[in-house]
């Protein structure tokens, strides 16, 4: 087993060799390349078993409907952990069809980290901050969800036909894939994880590289981080209004930041509770109740900025949640 273990690193270690001899590129893109390149083949099982727990459940959109609807936000809260923000599209498209509360939409929204904890791994020292981040996380999305169904309890909902949303979940979303297996898209076991990795890695490496090149001409993290205001409750603002922004490179960007240090954790959170990958970007193309989708935006944005304020001014709770998990 030693001997396995010990070839499968050789060869993993084949293009760190490579690129470290490539005397033509600058220290900050090899870096930034070894980084990205190292993280492939861990991203790609990543990303495969995602795909098989997403096609289980499609496969069966009644049991997933009915999980929803009977657990409502803890369902919510509970399969948004996955890094993948397939969940909050899908999320947002349940509640454009009313088949799910305002309250268990923003569960989703909240929890979804997207694409951005498992990156945490190239660092082990940020690494060990995913339990505090979505401890943290659940305990908020709990807290809003319930606060938002008692407050809009009466509020009458019709609910549409279930067998709608199969035309919604069957139109290009991330990767440019179909959420919903047809004819017309045979099931790529392999072939989505392939070009979901391939987009992060490219992501990734594009995000440290400017980072690198940006500590680079400041001199140090340290610097930097300095700059943005890291040791202020600006930077936590401003991490809640960039993780807002309906794309999946935000989340990569955040963690990347977050683990060169030019992030502080508490900015960092901010932007975390915020992020949902394209959710919002569905929800305001299939939703025609724009103070509805502005009342959910803004909702989750103060949302974020309040959870990253909270830990900032009380940085003792990663303490408290660390001791709580060892």
């Amino acid at each position: 087993m030693e001997e396995i273990l010990q070839h499968i690193q050789e060869v993993l270690g084949v293009p760190e060799f490579l690129i470290s001899h490539c005397t033509f590129l600058p220290d900050w893109v090899k870096d930034a390349f070894i980084t990205s390149i190292n993280f492939i083949p861990w991203l790609y099982f990543l990303y495969y078993a995602i795909e098989l727990l997403e096609r289980f459940f499609l496969k069966r959109i009644h049991l997933l409907v009915k999980l929803m609807k009977r657990l409502g936000s803890l369902f919510g809260i509970a399969i948004s952990i996955i890094p993948e923000c397939g969940y909050s599209v899908i999320a947002s498209t349940f509640y454009t069809r009313r088949l799910i509360s305002r309250g268990t939409l923003l569960a989703f929204l909240i929890v979804c980290s997207d694409d951005a904890l498992p990156l945490l791994f190239m660092d082990m020292s940020k690494a060990i901050m995913i339990i505090p981040i979505i401890v943290i996380k659940m305990i908020v999305g709990i807290a809003v969800s319930m606060l938002v169904d008692l407050a809009f309890i009466f509020e009458k909902n019709s609910t549409e036909n279930i067998n709608a949303i199969n035309t919604d979940l069957n139109e290009p979303a991330c990767c440019h894939h179909r959420i919903v297996s047809s004819e017309q898209n045979p099931p790529y076991w392999w072939m989505h994880p392939l070009t979901h990795t391939f987009n992060m890695f490219m992501f990734t490496f594009l995000s440290l590289a400017f980072l690198n090149c940006v500590i680079q001409s400041f001199g140090s993290s340290e610097a930097v981080a300095a700059f943005t205001g890291s040791d202020t409750p600006y930077q936590v603002i401003g991490a809640a209004i960039f993780g807002i922004i309906p794309n999946c490179v935000v989340s990569i960007i955040l963690a990347m930041a977050y683990i060169k240090g030019v992030l502080s954790f508490p900015a960092f959170l901010a932007g975390m509770v915020t992020t949902a990958g394209l959710g919002l970007a569905v929800l305001y193309k299939r939703s025609q109740h724009n103070a509805d989708n502005n009342f959910i935006t803004i909702l989750l944005l103060l949302t974020g900025i309040a959870t990253g304020l909270v830990v900032f001014y009380n940085m003792h709770l990663l303490d408290y949640i660390q001791n709580l998990f060892s």
